[in-house]
C-alpha cells in the first residue's frame, strides 16, 4: 500500500433506488472516454434516466482525462475516489513531491499538455469525490463501492476507519491476491476497480465474485471490454 501524504475524509454518499431508469456500475475508465461513450451507446444506456457509478480511477494511462473529469458535471454520473485521483490531487495540488512522481510514472503525464488554468476546477471536483458509495438496487439490495478494498468485517465500521485504513480503501490488493471469500456483514455486495482481474466469461469482460465483492476491473486500459455492471 502506498503512504498517505494527506489527509482522508472517511465521506460516504448514500443513493436510493432508481425509479425511472436502470444503474449500472463501471470499473476504472483511466481516460478512455471515447471506448465509454461507444460502450453506452452500444448497450442503449438512457442519459435521462439511467445512472453510471464509477469504482474510481477515472484519469490516466488513456487518452482523455480531461474528458471524463468532464464527465462529473453530468446528472447521470457518479464515482468514487481512486489512487489515481489522490496522486494527482497530492502531487499537484499539495506539491507532495514523492506523489507527483508516483503519479506521473503511472499515467500522470497527460497533465503537462493540459491547460493549467482547468486545474483548480478539476482540483475541486476530484477533492469532492468520496470514498465510498452505497447505493440501492432495484431488487432492494445494497451495494458499497469502494476503489480498492475494505478494511473490516462489518459494514457498518466505514465511519469509524482510520487514516491507514482509509488508505486500504485506496490502494490494497490484499483480498484480491489471496482470492479471499469472505462476506462482509451489513451490505449485499462490495464493488470494487483497482486490480486488473482478467476475468471473462465466454470471451467476454465479465464481474469476478468473491465472497460477496464483485471485482469488475478486467484490465480496460490494457484493451479489455469494460464491465458495466446492471444493478437490477
Amino acid at each position: 500500500m502506498m503512504p498517505l501524504e494527506n489527509t482522508l475524509h472517511s465521506k460516504l454518499v448514500t443513493f436510493t433506488k432508481n425509479a425511472v431508469g436502470t444503474d449500472y456500475v463501471i470499473g476504472d475508465i483511466h481516460g478512455q472516454h471515447a471506448r465509454l461513450m461507444t460502450s453506452l451507446d452500444e448497450m442503449k444506456f438512457d442519459f435521462s434516466a439511467d445512472r453510471l457509478f464509477c469504482v474510481g480511477d477515472l484519469i490516466d494511462r488513456g487518452p482523455d482525462s480531461a474528458k471524463v473529469i468532464g464527465l462529473l458535471a453530468e446528472d447521470w454520473f457518479f464515482s468514487v475516489l481512486g489512487n489515481h485521483e489522490y496522486f494527482m490531487l497530492s502531487g499537484l495540488k499539495h506539491n507532495n513531491s514523492k506523489d507527483k512522481m508516483q503519479w506521473l510514472q503511472h499515467g500522470g503525464e497527460w497533465i503537462a499538455s493540459s491547460d493549467p488554468s482547468l486545474w483548480p476546477h478539476w482540483f475541486e471536483v476530484l477533492g469532492n469525490l468520496p470514498i465510498a458509495m452505497q447505493l440501492e438496487g432495484k431488487d432492494g439490495k445494497t451495494y458499497g463501492l469502494l476503489h480498492a478494498d475494505f478494511p473490516s468485517d462489518d459494514w457498518a465500521d466505514y465511519s469509524d476507519l482510520d487514516q491507514e485504513e482509509l488508505g486500504i480503501c485506496l490502494w490494497s490488493r490484499s483480498s484480491f491476491i489471496d482470492r479471499s471469500d469472505h462476506v462482509v456483514h451489513g451490505i449485499d455486495f462490495l464493488m470494487h476497480g483497482h486490480n486488473s482481474t482478467g476475468h471473462s466469461i465466454n470471451g467476454i469482460s465479465a464481474p469476478l465474485l468473491l465472497g460477496n465483492r464483485y471485482y469488475i476491473e478486467p484490465g480496460a486500459y490494457k484493451g479489455a471490454a469494460f464491465v458495466i455492471m446492471p444493478l437490477s
